[in-house]
């Protein structure tokens, strides 16, 4: 592993780590609210609870999965295995990484992004574009004009 993989897994960590903790806390929000009233039927508040926690938290957390897929393609090219476009990975990054941001949404439904998934996210696009061999080589070492 050098610094390219390295950093494209610490930024799918970033993003997954983020999720979890926007849904972690989104649930003790809801907790802190809306725990002390006494629903006789708590069935459709229990569901709205965890589709605004999958609304705010699922973007990030795919976008940091296929961000780790991403980041093997790369260990992958700096190995070697260069000019192979996985251009279905690389879509669905890119397309996740806007979703995560807030720039497209999913079936009309966009959340405002919160700053720091919006950076993560368009950070993960740019690197689906650009791809693999690109991203491979953005850390290398200067080799000296001898």
């Amino acid at each position: 592993m050098n610094r390219a993989d390295f950093w494209c897994r610490v930024l799918a960590w970033l993003q997954i780590g983020g999720a979890i903790a926007v849904g972690a806390a989104i649930y003790a929000l809801w907790a802190l609210i809306f725990g002390w009233m006494v629903i006789e039927d708590g069935g459709f508040f229990t569901f709205i609870k965890w589709l605004v926690i999958l609304l705010f938290a699922l973007p990030p957390f795919v976008t940091g999965l296929l961000t780790i897929m991403f980041a093997d393609r790369v260990e992958q090219a700096q190995a070697g295995k260069r000019d192979e476009s996985h251009v279905a990975l690389r879509v669905l990054m890119a397309l996740a990484g806007l979703w995560s941001a807030g720039v497209i949404g999913f079936v009309g439904i966009s959340i405002p992004p919160v700053g720091f998934f919006a950076v993560l996210g368009v950070a993960s696009a740019a690197i689906a574009v650009l791809g693999q061999d690109w991203t491979a080589d953005l850390f290398l070492p200067r080799r000296d004009p001898a």
